[in-house]
């Protein structure tokens, strides 16, 4: 004969039976209210959102870009800085010619610095890779937009993404942050940032290309933190050019980084990364990477 189950024990079965359904229905809309967050990253018409893309498969990806095939980095000239007063502790410059196929300038180009926003670059191929909202990769690029990069940073591997494309790319100066989701603390070189613009310019599918330089000549003159990404480059062309712009302070130190492509047919892909004390404000470090931009672009050839 089957035994009943006490009257008590039966009012706990029922009871721990309703609290799992409860944590069930919480999961779910977090999960759903997690999905209408990144839907809402951006409330653009779908009339204004840039063409879709095609993100190529992994085992179609495109070898990476050998370096430069003149001079090696190590035997480019160093970057004339006499008489150019500044307050960095550390600087790294290089200026890639794309008509010469040589790196031109060079200076502390192997020296490691926080990359705060540039590794948004790496973060847009990656999520193009899985079919990321255009939108969103334009809006994160030209805005530099931090709340968009957390989102594809989570999504698309965190650490990882820096990882693979470092090894992809060949960038040996380049490394994931140490804590995970610590996107900006990601750590880079300006040799590195010079191969990265190489592959976009060269390599990168065409699409994939047209989409991320889309986002980095539309950088808008405030970031959409309210900083005002106009220094370095744009200010010392008098033009907002293709540009990617970083700045993150202070653990322990103030950075502040310009990078872009510059001249006629885009000749010149121009980096220069900076490290100052977190003592010395954002106007003072903003005209000081500005100054440093127009003595290197004076130092070019035409």
């Amino acid at each position: 004969m089957a035994r009943t189950k006490p009257r008590a024990l039966r009012w706990w079965f029922t009871g721990l039976a309703a609290v799992l359904s409860a944590l069930v229905v919480a999961v779910a809309v977090t999960a759903a209210d997690s999905v209408t967050e990144h839907r809402g990253v951006t409330a653009y018409a779908e009339a204004e959102r840039p063409p879709p893309i095609s993100a190529p498969s992994e085992s179609a990806a495109p070898a990476p870009a050998p370096r430069s095939a003149g001079s090696t980095p190590a035997d480019a000239p160093r970057f004339p800085d006499a008489g150019l007063e500044h307050d960095f502790t550390a600087l790294g410059v290089a200026v890639h010619d794309r008509h010469a196929g040589e790196t031109v300038l060079r200076d502390g180009a192997d020296r490691q610095f926080t990359s705060a926003s540039l590794v948004k670059l790496l973060v847009a191929f990656e999520a193009l890779e899985h079919h990321a909202r255009t939108v969103d990769i334009h809006t994160m690029l030209a805005r530099s937009d931090d709340d968009i990069a957390g989102l594809l940073w989570v999504r698309h591997g965190g650490p990882e993404i820096v990882t693979t494309w470092a090894q992809r790319l060949d960038l040996p100066g380049t490394a994931p942050p140490a804590q995970a989701n610590r996107w900006g603390d990601t750590l880079t070189t300006a040799d590195d940032v010079v191969a990265v613009y190489r592959y976009l310019l060269t390599d990168a599918p065409a699409d994939v290309r047209e989409l991320v330089l889309g986002g980095l000549r539309a950088a808008t003159p405030l970031g959409a933190d309210g900083f005002d990404q106009s220094f370095g480059i744009p200010d010392a062309t008098g033009e907002a050019g293709a540009v990617k712009q970083g700045w993150a302070c202070c653990l322990p130190d103030r950075v502040l980084h310009s990078t872009g492509v510059v001249g006629a047919h885009d000749r010149y892909v121009v980096v220069v990364l900076t490290r100052s004390p977190s003592t010395v404000g954002w106007e003072t470090a903003s005209a000081d990477v500005t100054d440093v931009v127009t003595q290197v672009l004076n130092a070019l050839p035409e």
